[in-house]
């Protein structure tokens, strides 16, 4: 029998299969049911138990930590399937309150069955170390933190046709000027594929899909006029060329498994490059840069402070006892993007918005450690480092790492501020 780890890389592969075509228009739903019942010995338990067994007697920290984040996305993969029939259900009505409910009260008991007391101790085993208690208290000093910078960022906008200013021709240009001087062009990306879709019938703005980290990761885009489709190509190329730039001598786990903000951390460090003045003023908006600087303000703290907002929400959700109806915790996420963005929300978005893989504490460690990179990248190579070949050759160094460094042990590699509230702060206000 083939080892679990080639078993579980072949679902993934399959899976991830499925959500490129569903994404990029080519198939009308997400099926994973093939994929699922060809790998039955993966999500049905099987190779967790095999794992669980092998790792009972590893004495190497590094071969039980790889152990560890195989067994997590066992437990991922035996929850997908367990769930999908009503996941999919929830998908095809997203108007559906109700489904959304009853499918978060399904994926709570399917935990317990895999010895979870309830979905945050789940979210713990995927990111060892993450003290959300800590994150809970560093998401309300945002908060507050930046609760004046937002009034006055929101004050500061002049209302100008973005659309005409950043057209669809100069969406791939801007980012082919960014990566040759770093000298990482599309063009030297092992194994990346670029699909461009035809803006009408485009799902998405932008995303990254990689079957096979590395060997076969793809950047798939629709050329749309704006600032939203331009951040969405360069966040998704940050993804697609940390995939495309992994070594393949890295194991799995450290190839594409562990704490799911790695990955994130990426996602997000290329469109920082559209708020250094140096860049935009280089041809991207020449004349309009302080313009560009003032609305990217207000974006980046609304970004900052939604995922803020969201913390406590989704630890309710998250600690919610097996099978428990979240009927309830709608009002706390209206309240809380009410007070944090001045509006109140559609309380029907709450499950589309939040889930109990609390994935807004993954995007506050990743966005300040993404911050913090920029800062380190600046003083390292000067206000001009996107045009840096040296800051070129250390992001490739980065991303040869795959997820082998969460968000917290990157930091601490390249000496940077550990990812906490006042590094959040400091970047934006």
């Amino acid at each position: 029998m083939r080892d679990v780890r080639d078993r579980y890389e072949s679902l993934r592969e399959a899976r991830a299969r499925v959500r490129l075509a569903f994404r990029a228009g080519r198939s009308h739903e997400l099926d994973f049911e093939r994929a699922d019942e060809e790998h039955l010995d993966v999500t049905g338990g099987e190779a967790l138990r095999e794992l669980q067994a092998e790792g009972s007697t590893s004495q190497l920290a590094d071969s039980r930590e790889r152990n560890a984040r195989m067994i997590a996305a066992l437990q991922a993969a035996m929850l997908a399937r367990g769930t999908r029939e009503l996941s999919a259900r929830a998908r095809a009505r997203p108007d559906a309150v109700e489904l959304r409910e009853e499918l978060a009260a399904r994926e709570s008991e399917w935990l317990a069955t895999l010895g979870f007391a309830h979905a945050r101790e789940f979210a713990e085993s995927q990111r060892p170390g993450v003290d959300y208690g800590f994150w809970s208290a560093q998401a309300q000093g945002l908060l507050e933190a930046t609760a004046s910078a937002f009034r006055d960022a929101q004050r500061a906008v002049r209302p100008l046709a973005w659309d005409e200013l950043l057209g669809a021709s100069r969406l791939r240009p801007a980012l082919d000027f960014a990566l040759e001087g770093l000298g990482a062009p599309l063009s030297r990306a092992p194994g990346l594929r670029i699909e461009e879709l035809a803006p009408a019938s485009a799902r998405e703005l932008a995303f990254a899909v990689a079957p096979r980290v590395p060997g076969e990761v793809w950047l798939v885009y629709a050329p749309r006029a704006g600032l939203p489709a331009l951040e969405a190509l360069f966040a998704a190329t940050g993804e697609a060329l940390h995939a495309a730039f992994t070594s393949p001598a890295l194991e799995l786990a450290h190839r594409a498994l562990g704490d799911p903000a790695s990955a994130l951390v990426w996602r997000f460090l290329l469109p920082e490059l559209l708020a250094e003045r140096s860049f935009a003023d280089s041809g991207l908006v020449a004349g309009r840069v302080e313009e560009l600087a003032a609305v990217l303000l207000v974006r980046r703290l609304e970004s900052i402070r939604r995922a803020a907002a969201l913390v406590e929400v989704e630890l309710a959700l998250a600690e919610l006892a097996p099978g428990s109806d979240p009927h309830g915790l709608e009002s706390l996420y209206g309240e809380r993007l009410e007070a944090a963005l001045g509006g109140r929300p559609d309380e029907a978005r709450f499950l589309l918005e939040c889930s109990a893989r609390l994935g807004s504490v993954d995007v506050l460690r990743a966005q300040s450690v993404a911050f913090e990179l920029v800062r380190h990248l600046r003083e390292r190579f000067g206000t001009r480092w996107w045009t840096s070949r040296r800051a070129g050759a250390l992001l490739l160094e980065l991303w040869n790492t795959g997820t082998r460094y969460p968000p917290e042990a990157l930091a601490r590699e390249l000496g940077l501020g550990a990812p906490a509230a006042d590094v959040l702060a400091r970047a934006l206000v």
